[in-house]
């Protein structure tokens, strides 16, 4: 499934699938976009940037995740907040920038290769433990998140989501070729977090 001029909203946060960000708005290009996303009910890409050398010296990813608002309201402090779930993974092609600084692009699902989430979980029962656990914390208990406890692709997104990890983990996450290898830079991540 492809779409032409997405709006690509670099951050340095990475959005992973079935996930809720919270994220304030400032910037003139992107009040348009999020006013554009909720006139059309359409949604933006989140991709990860890292920066270079020079002042506007970019490097957008070229993996990132499509997302819509679930929720907006003016913040205290005078900023746009809104609240995005993150639907899919895309990769994205043919950047460009309009007039008003907004990056647009053309972007398409990925789709993961079919996996034995079974075997997968099987072979990392501390993930479901950990994740279950997260989750009757009060503050994400909140998030209303919706876990399937039967797909790998869904407890790893989760947990990754939920665990202090680097944007740079995360973007390895997001970009792993299937559930299986997500799973095993995910456990990494966690035998790195806990020293063990």
């Amino acid at each position: 499934m492809k779409k032409n001029n997405v709006p690509i909203f670099p951050l340095k946060i990475v959005a992973l699938p079935g996930s809720i960000q919270s994220l304030q708005i400032f910037e003139p290009r992107y009040i348009n976009m999020v006013k554009s996303s909720l006139k059309s009910d359409t949604g933006f890409v989140i991709a990860f940037f890292e920066e270079g050398e020079a002042k506007n010296d970019i490097t957008i990813s070229k993996k990132g995740t499509y997302v819509k608002i679930i929720d907006f309201n003016n913040l205290p402090n005078g900023l746009l907040g809104i609240s995005v779930k993150s639907e899919y993974k895309v990769s994205i092609k043919d950047i460009c920038q309009l007039e008003d600084g907004l990056n647009i692009a053309e972007v398409e699902a990925m789709i993961d290769p079919e996996v034995d989430d079974q075997a997968i979980l099987a072979e990392y029962p501390e993930f479901v433990s950990i994740l279950t656990q997260i989750m009757k914390h009060p503050k994400v208990n909140e998030m209303s998140i919706d876990v399937n406890f039967n797909s790998a692709d869904s407890i790893a997104y989760h947990l990754g989501g939920l665990i202090p990890l680097t944007s740079q983990e995360k973007q390895s996450l997001l970009e792993a070729f299937d559930a299986s290898q997500r799973c095993v830079i995910l456990s990494k991540c966690i035998e790195r977090m806990t020293g063990s």
